[in-house]
């Protein structure tokens, strides 16, 4: 493994732990408020973890994670081109 490649692993984990802790931050709850976001509780420890809906909270955090995962991957840069044509 050269040390790029170490680079851009460490890179992928770091956003897919900031997805992680992200996504228990925004923890659903169940049977609160009108719309989906108002059941969200915005604190980094769940505080009433038996209301937590953990398959949404399981499936979210899977498409955050792949999501981090993949825009921390795209190539960004163009490649230089050659003054030679």
């Amino acid at each position: 493994m050269t040390n790029r490649d170490t680079r851009q692993l460490k890179r992928t984990l770091l956003a897919i732990e900031f997805a992680i802790l992200l996504s228990l931050m925004l923890a659903p709850h169940r049977e609160r408020g009108l719309f989906r976001f108002g059941g969200y509780v915005h604190a980094p420890f769940p505080i009433a973890t038996r209301d937590i809906a953990v398959k949404q909270l399981v499936s979210q955090t899977i498409v955050i994670a792949v999501l981090f995962a993949l825009i921390v991957n795209i190539p960004w840069r163009r490649p230089k081109k050659d003054g030679r044509d």
